[in-house]
C-alpha cells in the first residue's frame, strides 16, 4: 500500500511544542524520566522555577470535534504538568509548512520530520539542522536508553548507518498493532453459496466467479462486483502480487535470491498482470475502478454490490455498522494472503516489518535547551508519557480493572461525540508521535468486532520475507533515486493499470522492461541493495 522510498514530495508533518521539565509530584520519577533536572537547567538561566518553554513542530493536524488542538488534549496537558514544561504546538497546516520552515532557516526546538522529506533525517543531521542525540540519550534519556538496550531490533531501525541516533519516533513493540490491512471478503455471500473462504489464487478466482454469476444481493440485477477497487489506492489489485513473489509497484526482497529487486522488473510480474487482466476481462474486478475514489467506492459498497476488497481493518467495523441494520447477517472477514505460484502466504503490507517508521521528532540545532528537549521526549516515550498519550487520564478516560486498562463511558458512551472523537479530548490511541504505542488502546477502537480481531491475527501471521525494512540513504543516493524513481514510478504505475485493463497488450511486457532499464531502474536497485546491506550490518 505504500512505497518505502524516501525520495519524493515531502509531506508536511509539522509539530510545535514548547515544553519544560521540572519536579513532579505525580510520579514522573517512577518512570525514570529524570525530568526534575531539566527544569532546574532552565531555572538556573532565568532565575525562575517556572516551566521551560519548548516549541514543537507536530506531525499532524488535529482533526477532532472534541478538541481544537493538541494543547486541549488532557494527556498532553498532564505531560506538560508532570515535566514542568510549556509546549508551544505548531501544526502542519496544508502540508507545505515543513519545507517553508526549512527554507526560512529558523527552526523550533523540536520538530517532527515527515517520512518523505528528501534525504530524510540523515540529511538534516548532515546539514546541521538536527543534532546527534547519542550522548544526550546516554546521559538524560533513561526511558529511551532502556528501550534501545532491551530491543536491539528497534535500535537497528532507529539508528543511521554510522550509528548516529537523531530521532524519537513512534514505536510498536507489539507488532500485532501493525497488522491492520489485508484481504477482506463477504462471509455472508460465501455462506449463501456454501463456499469456504479462499486461500489460494485459484480458489479466489472460483469464488469471485461465483460472486459474479449469482444474484447475491437479491435485487434481480447482475450488478455484483466481485472485487472492489479504487483508482486512488489500487490496494485490492496490488494485494494479489505477493502471491507471485513480488510487490506490485515497489522494491522488495527476491524470495529466491535474498537480494533487493523491483517488483515490475521481475519476470513474475508478467504472470501476475496476466492473471489480473483475465479477472478484469471476465468482470471480476470493478470495470470502473480507475475512476473511483474513496467516496465513490463507499457508495458502491453501501449499495450492497461489492463482495471483496483489500483495505485497512477499520473497514470491517465501519461497513458492518453501515450495513447490519439493512442486512442482519452481513459480515466481513479478513483472510490470509492467498498462496499462488510463489508457494507461500506472503504479506505485501510494508508496515509489517517496521517497529519504527521513517519519520520522527528531532532536536534542532537552534534548540535553546537541548537537555530540556530530550528530557521531554524521553518522558513522552517512557511508560508514563506513553500511557498519557494512549489512554489519557485515569478515572476520567480510563480505569484499571483486574490489572487491565479500560476506557470509560466518558469515551465510549459520550452524549455528544462518537468514541473516536470523544477519546481525543484525552489521548490519541490510534495515531502515533513520540510514544510506545499500546496494542490494547488501539484495539479498543480498531478491533471492535470479533471478526476484526480475527483478521488482525491472520494478517499478523503472514510471511513477511518479501518486505524491506525502512532503509536510509546518503544524500547522493537520495538525489539519484529522486531523479530515477520520479519517472519510473509514474511510468510503472501507468503500465501496470494498462496491462490489467487491456489497454496495453501483455505481449509488450518485454518492451516495458526495456524501458525501465533505460530509465536506470537497475541503478536504483543497486542503491537499494547497498542501503539494505548497510542496514544489515548495523549493530
Amino acid at each position: 500500500m505504500k512505497n518505502r522510498t524516501i525520495v519524493g514530495i515531502a509531506l508536511t508533518i509539522p509539530l510545535a511544542l514548547g515544553t519544560i521539565f521540572g519536579c513532579s509530584s505525580s510520579g514522573a520519577g517512577e518512570s525514570g524520566s529524570g525530568s526534575a533536572s531539566s527544569a532546574d537547567s532552565k531555572a538556573s538561566e532565568s532565575g525562575s522555577s517556572g516551566p521551560v518553554e519548548l516549541s514543537f513542530f507536530m506531525n499532524t493536524n488535529m482533526e477532532a470535534k472534541a478538541v481544537k488542538g493538541f494543547e486541549e488534549i488532557e494527556g498532553f496537558k498532564e505531560i506538560q504538568k508532570r515535566t514542568n514544561t510549556k509546549i508551544n504546538f505548531q501544526l502542519p497546516g496544508d502540508g507545505s509548512q515543513f519545507n517553508i520552515m526549512m527554507a526560512s532557516g529558523t527552526y523550533p526546538d523540536i520538530m517532527f520530520v515527515p517520512r518523505n522529506y528528501p534525504g530524510g533525517i540523515e540529511k538534516l543531521v548532515q546539514d546541521g539542522v538536527a543534532i546527534k542525540l547519542n550522548d544526550l540519550i546516554e546521559e538524560h534519556a533513561p526511558n529511551y536508553k532502556k528501550i534501545l538496550e532491551e530491543h536491539p531490533e528497534i535500535k537497528k531501525q532507529i539508528m543511521m548507518d554510522d550509528g548516529t541516533i537523531a530521532k524519537f519516533p513512534q514505536i510498536d513493540i507489539d507488532m500485532h498493532r501493525i497488522a491492520y490491512s489485508g484481504h477482506i471478503i463477504r462471509e455472508d455471500w460465501l455462506n449463501k453459496l456454501n463456499l469456504q473462504p479462499p486461500s489460494t489464487i485459484d480458489e479466489w478466482y472460483s469464488v469471485l466467479k461465483a460472486f459474479k454469476e449469482n444474484d447475491l444481493n437479491g435485487n434481480g440485477a447482475a450488478d455484483e462486483i466481485p472485487l472492489g477497487e479504487r483508482g486512488d489506492s489500487l490496494s485490492s489489485i496490488s494485494s494479489f502480487a505477493p502471491s507471485y513473489g513480488i510487490l506490485a509497484n515497489t522494491f522488495h526482497i527476491n524470495p529466491e535470491t535474498g537480494k533487493v529487486t523491483y517488483g515490475p522488473y521481475e519476470p513474475a510480474f508478467k504472470d501476475y498482470v496476466t492473471t489480473m487482466n483475465r479477472w478484469y476481462k471476465e468482470g471480476l474486478i470493478d470495470s470502473e475502478f480507475a475512476a473511483l475514489d474513496k467516496k465513490a467506492f463507499e457508495a458502491k459498497f453501501a449499495n450492497n454490490t461489492i463482495g471483496a476488497y483489500a483495505a485497512v481493518i477499520s473497514g470491517i467495523n465501519n461497513f458492518k455498522d453501515l450495513m447490519q441494520e439493512q442486512i442482519p447477517d452481513f459480515k466481513l472477514i479478513g483472510l490470509s494472503p492467498p498462496v499462488g505460484p510463489a508457494g507461500k502466504s506472503y504479506s505485501g503490507h510494508t508496515q509489517m516489518v517496521q517497529n519504527v517508521p521513517l519519520d520522527g521528532a528531532v532536536i534542532s540545532s537552534q534548540a535553546k535547551d537541548p537537555v530540556a528537549a530530550i528530557k521531554l521526549l524521553d518522558f513522552m516515550i517512557g511508560p508514563e508519557g506513553s500511557d498519557l498519550q494512549n489512554w489519557g487520564i485515569e478515572g476520567k478516560s480510563y480505569v484499571v480493572e483486574n490489572g487491565k486498562k479500560k476506557y470509560t463511558d466518558e469515551v465510549f458512551n459520550h452524549p455528544d461525540f462518537k468514541p473516536s472523537d470523544a477519546v481525543k479530548k484525552y489521548a490519541l490511541p490510534t495515531s502515533g508521535m513520540v510514544k510506545v504505542m499500546s496494542f490494547d488502546a488501539w484495539a479498543a477502537f480498531e478491533l471492535k468486532y470479533p471478526e476484526a480481531a480475527e483478521a488482525n491475527k491472520r494478517w499478523f501471521e503472514a510471511d513477511r520475507s518479501l518486505l524491506l525494512p525502512a532503509l536510509t540513504f546518503t544524500g547522493e543516493e537520495s538525489q539519484t533515486l529522486g531523479s530515477i524513481m520520479s519517472e519510473v514510478e509514474t511510468y510503472s504505475k501507468e503500465m501496470w493499470v494498462k496491462f490489467i485493463m487491456g489497454n496495453e497488450p501483455i505481449e509488450n511486457y518485454e518492451h516495458f522492461k526495456d524501458t525501465l532499464k533505460k530509465m536506470r531502474i537497475e541503478e536504483a536497485i543497486e542503491i537499494y541493495q547497498a542501503a539494505y546491506e548497510r542496514f544489515q550490518n548495523r549493530k
